[in-house]
């Protein structure tokens, strides 16, 4: 039988570091010469969570695999939850995929074609989505702890500021706090000067700003300035020295009630008057 590999890790960290992506490619492809399939293509996502599908090489396998004819019969994931974390979702892609004839297999939780089989799977999909929320919780609340005693959980801070390893090691890397980038900071001045006191005595909205850095050559991080980038930034409390963690869902960006937000203190670029003026 002609089949196809999907291997997947959650972060790029565990991709970076090899974790698990070829030792996930190492088990398929034995399996797969033990019980006499041959491997046609292997699709790999490096950094990318199965709770939903926005993921470049799954839509590729899906895409492939529902061509006519379709290129092989089965696609082969090393457990059911590198193939998706979402129950509702597993059932979607799985159904498609046989309506092309191709199988979605685990060579670690291997069911039968029959009704039993599929019932096995909905409770292994189940479970995979339940440990996936409960891990999800678990890390939120420690990402939460960890800014109550003021250090900074993201991966790219707000402009203006960069992040400061500390020597504290935590579980998963070095404790991190935001600083001021003395490099940044005066173009952030600069924007909340303009919004305050204008240009040449015209008063500038949000969207002259963003013209006037735009028309110097000025970038955010390599990125135009727009009128909503110029808003979010007079409207961010960071600036006076209140920054705010999990305000937002990530998903969504839907804004949490405020009891569940976490404000860290950090240096301010501008004073809390001129913030709030």
């Amino acid at each position: 039988m002609a089949v196809a590999l999907y291997a997947r890790v959650s972060t790029t960290r565990q991709a970076e570091k090899d974790l698990s992506i070829p030792d996930q490619l190492r088990q398929m492809r034995d399996w797969c010469r033990r019980n006499g399939h041959s491997v046609g293509k292997e699709y790999v996502e490096a950094g990318a969570s199965a709770t939903d599908d926005k993921r470049p090489a799954f839509q590729a396998m899906v895409s492939d695999a529902t061509m006519k004819p379709a290129p092989f019969e089965a696609v082969i994931v090393h457990s059911l939850s590198r193939f998706f974390r979402d129950s509702l979702e597993f059932a979607l892609y799985e159904r498609r995929l046989l309506k092309s004839g191709v199988k979605v297999i685990s060579i670690t939780q291997q069911t039968s074609d029959d009704p039993a089989g599929e019932m096995a799977r909905r409770i292994f999909s189940m479970f995979d989505e339940y440990q996936s929320k409960e891990n999800a919780k678990h890390t939120l609340r420690a990402m939460k702890e960890n800014a109550r005693q003021g250090y900074f959980n993201g991966s790219q801070p707000p402009y203006g500021f960069k992040k400061e390893e500390l020597d504290l090691v935590a579980s998963k890397g070095r404790k991190k706090r935001l600083v001021i980038d003395e490099t940044e900071a005066p173009t952030v001045r600069r924007v909340f000067d303009l919004y305050l006191n204008g240009l040449n005595g015209n008063e500038l909205g949000s969207k002259q700003i963003a013209a006037h850095f735009n028309g110097r050559g000025v970038t955010l991080r390599g990125a135009k300035w727009t009128r909503t980038r110029v808003h979010n930034m007079l409207s961010d409390t960071a600036y006076m020295g209140e920054y705010v963690f999990n305000k937002k869902q990530i998903r969504t960006r839907q804004v949490k009630p405020e009891a569940e937000w976490v404000r860290v203190p950090i240096d301010a670029i501008v004073s809390a008057d001129i913030f709030r003026t």
